[in-house]
């Protein structure tokens, strides 16, 4: 019955694909431009092109790639060698707080990395469909822990199509090995709800909200959420502005002087500290790593608990309607 299952909803995700608006394929001359782009990002061995991601997995260097999407998405079609991971596998265990969506515990994601193949010295290659949000905050994660050696790959799986390489369905051979961690989490991204309290009415902080306009005005509601709206004094500019999308894009990163651009626009400077928020924390990551690994901001934090956790505060203000 499960089988049964499986396939209704591989056939049934296919059939919904049809139709869909598929990345572009580059030329030669528009993949040897992108390549450019990556030398004036701030930290550039963060982020690599498909290009780049398919020779590392072709070489002698130990890589574990990582796709973070739902399981029949994965089963149509995959970068090879990948492993297939979904936010549960590394989020907090149910009932351990009073709301979804936090990130698991130290020991649980420590386990999870050991389990499909990465120690300290594997180079954690990330990707998703969706211009890698998950990546972001599986990268995220990662750094909490001091891993060195990780990356995203550039539009995902989009980027790769638009590259012109081949998925496949074949599942990788998993050999476990153990993640050493000494105990000491690097928490100097990580916004907590008494910080988010704090820089309501602190000149010093901008609060982000990286979700839709339809969520940040109250006119919608994300599943897991409490209440509809945002939290007070923020400024909206939603994640998906960072990166390529519209019909035949590839979700690649913008450049950097169009992140600049973007960014600045909206009085979000380098001088300011920053704390990023969304549902629950996984856009919010995505501008994380926009801002501190593209663009180079030193004081950027991810709010974990983001708009789930400020939501089910019922004490807590909340503000609807137009953003100024």
């Amino acid at each position: 019955m499960k089988k049964l299952l499986s396939i209704i909803l591989v056939l049934t995700l296919a059939v919904g694909l049809i139709g869909c608006s598929s990345p572009t394929e580059k030329t030669a001359e528009e993949l040897e431009e992108q390549e450019t782009k990556y030398s004036k990002y701030a930290n550039p061995e963060f982020i690599m092109s498909a290009v780049q991601a398919k020779e590392l997995i072709g070489s002698e260097e130990k890589v574990v790639v990582i796709d973070i999407r739902k399981s029949p998405e994965y089963l149509l079609g995959h970068i090879p060698e990948a492993v297939n991971l979904w936010r549960p596998d590394y989020s907090a265990d149910d009932g351990e707080y009073e709301f979804g969506g936090m990130r698991a515990n130290a020991e649980k994601f420590v386990k999870l990395l050991g389990d499909i193949g990465i120690d300290n010295d594997t180079m954690v290659l990330l990707y998703d469909a969706k211009g890698v949000y998950d990546g972001a905050r599986f990268l995220w994660q990662l750094e909490m822990l001091g891993h060195e050696k990780m990356a995203l790959i550039d539009g995902g799986i989009n980027g790769w199509k638009a590259s012109g390489f081949e998925t496949t369905t074949a599942k990788p051979e998993i050999t476990k090995t153990e993640y050493k961690f000494d105990g000491n989490e690097d928490l100097s991204k990580v916004a907590t709800l008494a910080d988010v309290e704090a820089a309501i009415n602190d000149p010093n902080v901008i609060i982000l909200d990286t979700r839709s306009i339809e969520e940040a005005t109250g006119d919608s509601l994300k599943k897991g959420a409490f209440r509809k709206g945002r939290i007070p004094s923020t400024v909206f500019l939603e994640y998906k502005d960072a990166i390529n999308v519209g019909e035949g894009e590839d979700t690649t990163f913008k450049t950097i002087e169009e992140l600049k651009e973007i960014y600045e626009s909206k009085g979000i400077t380098s001088d300011k500290t920053i704390i990023a928020y969304c549902q629950s924390g996984v856009r919010s990551a995505h501008t994380t790593f926009v801002l501190t690994h593209l663009m180079g901001y030193e004081n950027v934090k991810n709010y974990d608990g983001s708009w789930i956790e400020w939501s089910f505060n019922e004490e807590l203000t909340i503000e609807t309607g137009a953003i100024e």
